[in-house]
């Protein structure tokens, strides 16, 4: 995968957060299953599952680009639900929702994005 994002690490490639039990991909792609507790991405399942656009002649490594940008957009105009609230202190998150500028500062550590040219 392109950018800032190193495969070595438990980040999950949709919403910055840093603390996944497996790193989300293996060789070729084959996803961990792990579901990320902030945004509820499953890699394996969510990346080559997403019915928004044609995978005919795209790479494993195309479907996964993708499948995160519009995880990660439907994920933040559906207003940041958290997969899994109870692991995040109050101070982080509004009731079952992420703060958006706890979000903001997660994304541009972990991921190196920018929230606002999402």
């Amino acid at each position: 995968m392109e950018g800032p994002v190193e495969m070595n690490k438990n980040v999950c490639l949709i919403c910055g957060y840093n603390e996944l039990e497996e790193i989300p991909y293996y060789s070729y792609f084959a996803g961990s299953n792990e579901i990320c507790p902030c945004c509820g991405f499953e890699f394996g399942v969510d990346d080559f599952d997403c019915d928004e656009f044609d995978h005919e002649g795209l790479t494993d490594q195309e479907i996964v680009e993708k499948s995160h940008i519009i995880w990660r957009k439907h994920w933040i105009e559906n207003g940041l639900e958290l997969f899994n609230p109870q692991i995040f202190s109050p101070e982080f998150r509004n009731g079952k929702f992420l703060k958006r500028d706890y979000l903001e500062i997660q994304m541009k550590k972990n991921l190196g994005l920018d929230f606002n040219d999402i």
